[in-house]
């Protein structure tokens, strides 16, 4: 009977460490993101004013993998970025609301991060209520 209750604690003493072990490895490594500033401004057309994203900063970035930001649901109106490598989309979903002119800040999780010195295409587009496309504008970084 002694015999069962060693192996009942070992068993639960290694599951503990195993759990210890795994919410350190994802607590301290990190990943690369994106970090992008868009600055948007709303001009008058006619008798409607529209958006335009007049500038756009892009850094790197690290951020532990727990708090590394996956798809995010959308938004209409909301302002998207979009990451292009090769032909390709690299980055996660990614949105904030458009609630008119100002700096939109967005952090960008990538699911596929291209090779150190590797340049991305960063866009950067305001969508109305339906998802159509009203303001883009385009810029690089360089991961």
């Amino acid at each position: 009977m002694a015999g069962k209750d060693v192996i009942k604690y070992a068993v639960v003493v290694l599951l503990m460490a195993v759990l210890i072990a795994a919410f350190a490895h994802g607590y301290l490594k990190t990943e690369k993101v994106v970090t992008v500033s868009a600055t948007i401004e709303e001009v008058t057309v006619g008798e409607n004013e529209i958006p335009r994203v007049t500038a756009i900063s892009t850094g790197m970035d690290r951020i532990n993998l727990l708090k590394y930001p996956k798809d995010i649901p959308a938004n209409f109106p909301g302002v998207y970025v979009l990451m292009v490598h090769e032909g390709h989309r690299i980055n996660y979903w990614t949105s904030v609301p458009y609630t008119g002119s100002g700096t939109y800040n967005l952090t960008v999780g990538m699911g596929s991060v291209p090779i150190d010195g590797s340049e991305v295409r960063v866009i950067v587009t305001v969508n109305d209520e339906m998802g159509e496309r009203i303001a883009m504008n385009t810029t690089n970084v360089v991961i």
